[in-house]
């Protein structure tokens, strides 16, 4: 053991000299081993419970203190392709996802017909004119509202993942 002298800033606080002894290490020395009574941790193990994972929510549901990550998404996507008239008395025309009971994560244009606009989910959006072609891919599509241009028929791809969990707000 060492022992080891601690200053004091004055006279007037210095209390009687105090002395701690502490144990003197040495690199590389044995450590003695620890030596565990197992009768002890049989008998500690019926007082304590062990900890159990918490259970995993259900497709579908999902407490509400949990929030939900995608960590990795599951490839397996479905699309359907859908027809529609592109007549001039065509507003505003709902395409049915809600009813099929599609949210789609992607949708591209794969005929316009005599040409149309779409509005995406409410048809109190912006319209967009169509062309072959063009894609939606930042988006939760839930529905698709359809105004006609002229004769003809319109044809659109929506693609969405049945795997994937919506929360509802």
């Amino acid at each position: 053991m060492s022992r080891r002298r601690f200053q004091y800033p004055g006279e007037i606080c210095r209390p009687e000299e105090t002395i701690i002894e502490e144990p003197i290490h040495r690199p590389f020395e044995a450590v003695p081993a620890i030596s565990v009574d197992l009768a002890a941790v049989l008998e500690l193990e019926k007082v304590v419970r062990p900890m159990k994972a918490p259970a995993q929510p259900t497709k579908g549901t999902v407490p509400p203190t949990v929030v939900p990550v995608l960590v990795q998404e599951i490839k397996n996507k479905l699309y359907r392709n859908i027809d529609f008239s592109t007549a001039v008395g065509v507003v505003d025309y709902p395409l049915g996802l809600r009813d099929m009971g599609i949210v789609a994560d992607a949708m591209t244009v794969l005929a316009v017909g005599g040409g149309f606009t779409y509005k995406m989910n409410s048809p109190a959006n912006d319209a967009t004119t169509a062309a072959v072609g063009l894609q939606e891919t930042e988006f939760e599509i839930e529905e698709v509202y359809v105004t006609g241009l002229g004769a003809g028929t319109g044809r659109i791809r929506v693609m969405w993942n049945p795997d994937l969990i919506r929360i509802k707000p």
